[in-house]
């Protein structure tokens, strides 16, 4: 069941960024722009944050080199039934690829609202809160040059149903 969506697409250039994915002109990383895109988001939909990030691979890449992630992580799932992201169908498929794959897929990253850290840097999730981590989802039928901030839409009279994947647990030593 594909999820109805408030959505708002950001443009960026991307030769504008070097192959850290810094920009040029000011050092600024892609992340702190998605940053910045998330509060502007907020901002649009004032009782809302952004869920769900769609962009190209080439898209994700950047993101993943403005992070700093080692060579072998991947950023972003896969969708596999249109331009929107089957919360059911798309994490069994990627789960599926994964197992043949020598790469690592992250498909989170901490929301431009998680602004307390443990003692190792990770944000520490409150779930009494409406911010969740960033999805980043890989929509190849987009262009370079844009991502998508999205969050499901609580309206649509249809029940969920909650999807237990198990995924495992990585670090780096």
């Amino acid at each position: 069941m594909m999820e109805k969506e408030l959505y708002k697409t950001y443009y960026f250039d991307p030769a504008d960024y070097d192959n850290r994915g810094r920009r040029k002109s000011d050092g600024m990383t892609f992340r702190e722009v998605i940053k910045g895109f998330e509060y502007d988001f907020h901002e649009t939909y004032s009782t809302e944050y952004a869920l769900n990030l769609y962009a190209s691979a080439q898209t994700m890449a950047l993101l993943a080199k403005s992070n700093d992630a080692a060579p072998f992580l991947i950023y972003g799932m896969d969708l596999t039934q249109g331009k929107s992201f089957d919360a059911v169908e798309d994490p069994f498929v990627n789960h599926e690829i994964e197992k043949h794959s020598s790469y690592i897929y992250v498909y989170g990253i901490d929301s431009a609202f998680m602004t307390e850290f443990d003692e190792y840097g990770y944000p520490i999730f409150d779930e009494d809160s409406d911010i969740f981590p960033l999805t980043l989802l890989v929509d190849n039928t987009m262009r370079d040059n844009e991502v998508r901030l999205a969050v499901p839409t609580k309206d649509d009279g249809d029940e969920t149903e909650d999807v237990i994947i198990d995924v495992p647990k990585f670090e780096y030593a």
